[in-house]
């Protein structure tokens, strides 16, 4: 990881202490999940935000090793 210096408008700052707050993040944390949340938005316009979210959450679960395989056979 690495340390830079951002400069952003004090609404901006705001809006993303609160969403820290109501996420149990700290500001860095916050911040970090919503410009990765924004950048696959514009990279990925086909989905809603909410299926982007679900899509990373499905993915840390797998790697976290709390998914297991669909068997097609089963559906």
């Amino acid at each position: 990881m690495i340390r830079k210096t951002v400069m952003i408008e004090t609404d901006l700052a705001n809006d993303i202490d609160l969403f820290a707050r109501k996420e149990g993040r700290d500001f860095s944390g916050a911040l970090r999940y919503t410009a990765r949340i924004g950048l696959l938005a514009i990279e990925n316009p086909e989905f809603t935000i909410q299926e982007i979210k679900d899509i990373l959450e499905a993915k840390a679960e797998f790697e976290k090793g709390k998914t297991t395989e669909l068997d097609i056979r089963t559906i």
